[in-house]
């Protein structure tokens, strides 16, 4: 996103997706509004993670109804928190998406070094959540095309995953 006008225009072409999801998740602590704003901000933090614009309406479909989800989780958790506690659960996760996110790095380098850009394409579409179906019908190739492509990716990737074991 590159400027406001940017944003704006994204915002209002999501706006169902975002409205959607807060409809889903509001109650029991979680207001409306207050999800609608916290699936704009997914929106504002998303985009930029979506490196191929192609894939942006999958990937926020896929991703935004999450961020509203946990949002609404943290939105009751406040609701019901007794005195502001830092709960060690939080500590924890925050900590295990810090190695998460250190391991998905690694792995992109690693891809980036062996596939080419269209199979890092495929690759990244599926580490996205995309199925093989909804990859074809973007690329406009068969779903059995997908499938061949990804076993060839696979044929690549054996001795690393081998020489890692």
């Amino acid at each position: 996103m590159n400027n406001a006008s940017d944003i704006e225009r994204i915002a209002r072409e999501y706006t169902p997706l975002v409205k959607a999801a807060a409809a889903k998740y509001q109650g029991r602590g979680a207001e409306y509004e207050d999800l609608v704003q916290e699936g704009y901000m997914a929106l504002v933090v998303l985009v930029p993670q979506c490196r191929d614009r192609q894939w942006l309406p999958l990937f926020l479909r896929n991703r935004v109804p999450y961020h509203v989800r946990d949002a609404a989780a943290r939105l009751r958790g406040r609701a019901h928190d007794d005195g502001g506690e830092v709960l060690l659960e939080a500590i924890e996760e925050t900590a295990g998406a810090e190695d998460e996110k250190y391991s998905e790095a690694e792995l992109r380098e690693t891809l980036r070094r062996t596939l080419t850009r269209s199979e890092l394409d495929i690759t990244q579409a599926l580490m996205e959540g995309f199925t093989q179906a909804e990859i074809a019908r973007e690329l406009g190739i068969s779903q059995q095309a997908v499938a061949a492509r990804l076993k060839k990716i696979r044929d690549k990737l054996r001795p690393l995953i081998r020489r890692e074991e």
